[in-house]
């Protein structure tokens, strides 16, 4: 999915902070996005109607990201993933 297609599924439920698409560092998609909505009812509506959706063939697995910090610690972990594939240090 592109992140037009992600912004217009997540989007009917309310105005959306942000969609990210992490990427390899070949630059193929990892297989995951976040989606910040700028409210949490708006969230909590779309995680309930779209805990049982498929996009493409594939089922949506929808997950909360607990905090601020734990968005820090995957970007993190992605980051030093793409170092150890890279060779950097």
């Amino acid at each position: 999915a592109t992140r037009k297609e992600l912004r217009e599924l997540f989007g009917s439920f309310g105005p959306l902070k942000s969609v990210r698409l992490p990427r390899k560092f070949d630059g193929a998609h990892r297989g995951f996005a976040f989606v910040e909505f700028t409210t949490k009812h708006d969230s909590q509506t779309a995680f309930d109607a779209l805990s049982s959706t498929h996009l493409y063939g594939r089922r949506l697995v929808i997950e909360w990201a607990e905090s601020t910090q734990e968005l820090d610690a995957a970007r993190a972990k992605a980051m030093k993933d793409m170092l150890m594939v890279t060779g950097g240090n």
